[in-house]
């Protein structure tokens, strides 16, 4: 390349100096070499412009659908977490209840009391000077279960909780190093069991609580250092720890029928509902019900419809093939993504998003979502006043299923709805796989490559018609010199012989 643009140079200088001695023949070596390589390069360049442009316009289509599917997936979970289409729960005190709901969950009116909290057992240990000052050294074993009284221990019956072996060994021989010996082996062992110290003007006593429900007490046997009985706690035991609080369930009345509950969330009792007791109020009649506004759920299953006619009218558009009604070819009309998605909202309407529950409705057809022949959704007012009428909690159910995240339970992954399954293709579409470029992008790289090839082609062409004309020009500038010479020596011969 540099032996060719030194020649060119040298040429083009020989041509200059060539034609201003009036030597050449005249010829604009450069005008010509730049013609001759702009004609030569511009079919190319044509070439490599459509390529990228259709690169550019299919990137910009993707991006676009993507945006579309997004956007719907955005509307519909914020109208789904508002709260609109669920049941509204009322509660005539809510200083004694709290009241939720799961997503299709109705309630009818009843009532509510509630006589007394679920409690966790409480010890608390005689106040010590020093916290850093020795407690012994050994075991303390915590056994879990009923444990009689609600002061000194005067009786234990076992639960099904194994028992929880704490090791107190030099590093923790002390006040605080007991309590954080009590809350490791607690944590190792998925134990509700916290140990804490509280300090006031007395000194510093060690408290240590269990989980809230009658079942949850516990008893402390404790081994090694005499000084270590002061931690033990059972029936019969003297030491520093004194029960301030017992284990006990909740007690609530619910239309008249008492029932125990360990803890004070209470999700077990009323399907879909989860009652948060917040104080004990015996005689405190709670009125308690979750109805839902119909007409909100009938606008919901409308607006899906009316999203759906809009995103398949904008992905045939992208889609459109060049005999089709579209003035011209869509810039997805050979993209995989965009048909496979086209066809999913096509058969949406009749793909199973619940299993088969008795009468619910497990699609959007049995909502009277349906699809025409043209691909065009539309709704059976009819058939939806009766289903959202008859069974709002399927409805909601659908809805939410239509737009639903994956879910990972006891290693168990729900796929996610198809609204989502849908936004993440195009989402790998656009993005592609992680450390990997797309299609798209592969193309787009290989047109800038293919533009270099053809500039640095362009220069190598321009250096060899430089040389090519340069050459030309001297010999036809010879030429011209050699019959001007002729020229004048037939003059010359002819007047001699006059």
């Amino acid at each position: 390349m540099a032996k060719a643009l030194a020649a060119a140079a040298v040429s083009t200088g020989m041509s200059s100096v060539i034609q201003s001695l009036n030597a050449g023949s005249g010829i604009d070596v450069q005008a010509l070499t730049t013609s001759l390589v702009a004609a030569e390069k511009e079919p190319r360049t044509k070439l490599l412009d459509e390529r990228q442009a259709r690169v550019d316009a299919r990137i910009s289509a993707l991006g676009q659908f993507r945006t579309g599917l997004d956007g719907v997936v955005s509307a519909l979970e914020s109208r789904i977490s508002s709260g609109v289409l669920s049941a509204i729960a009322s509660v005539s005190d809510v200083s004694v209840l709290g009241l939720s709901f799961s997503a299709g969950a109705v309630l009818p009116a009843q009532q509510i009391e509630v006589w007394s909290l679920a409690q966790g057992q409480t010890l608390s240990s005689a106040a010590v000077a020093d916290a850093g000052a020795a407690v012994g050294q050994g075991t303390l074993t915590f056994s879990f279960g009923s444990v009689g009284g609600s002061g000194a221990a005067t009786g234990f019956t076992a639960g099904t909780l194994s028992d929880l072996v704490v090791t107190i060994g030099p590093e923790d021989d002390s006040l605080t190093g007991l309590r954080d010996a009590i809350n490791d082996a607690a944590a190792s062992a998925g134990v509700a069991i916290e140990a804490r110290i509280l300090t006031d003007s007395s000194g510093s006593r060690l408290q240590i609580r269990g989980a809230t429900g009658e079942a949850q007490g516990f008893t402390i046997a404790a081994e090694g250092d005499a000084a270590l009985s002061a931690y033990a706690f059972g029936a019969g035991v003297e030491s520093s720890l004194s029960r301030t609080q017992a284990a006990s369930d909740a007690l609530l009345v619910v239309d008249g029928l008492e029932l125990k509950r360990s803890s004070n969330t209470v999700s077990d009792l009323l399907p879909g509902a989860t009652l948060t007791l917040k104080k004990a109020s015996p005689g405190t009649l709670v009125t308690i019900e979750a109805q839902r506004d119909t007409s909100e759920l009938s606008q919901a299953v409308r607006d899906v419809a009316e999203t759906l006619n809009q995103l398949v009218s904008f992905g045939r558009e992208l889609s459109a093939g060049a005999g089709s009604s579209a003035a011209t070819a869509g810039a997805l009309v050979s993209d995989s993504t965009t048909r496979r998605v086209v066809q999913m909202l096509g058969s949406l309407s009749t793909r199973p998003l619940l299993e088969a529950d008795g009468t619910a409705p497990t699609m959007l057809a049995d909502l009277g979502i349906t699809v025409d022949r043209t691909g065009s959704y539309s709704v059976d007012e009819t058939r939806l006043a009766k289903i959202v009428a008859t069974q709002p909690q399927a409805v909601e159910k659908l809805i939410v299923a239509l737009n639903a995240p994956a879910t990972t339970t006891s290693g168990v992954t729900t796929a996610a709805g198809p609204l989502r399954q849908m936004a993440a293709l195009f989402k790998l579409a656009v993005d592609g796989e992680a450390g990997q470029p797309t299609a798209l992008a592969t193309e787009a790289a290989a047109i800038a490559r293919d533009r270099t090839a053809l500039d640095e082609r362009m220069e190598r062409l321009t250096d060899s018609y430089t040389l090519q004309f340069t050459k030309l020009d001297l010999a036809v500038g010879q030429s011209k010199q050699l019959l001007t010479y002729l020229q004048q020596q037939i003059a010359l011969w002819t007047k001699s012989d006059s």
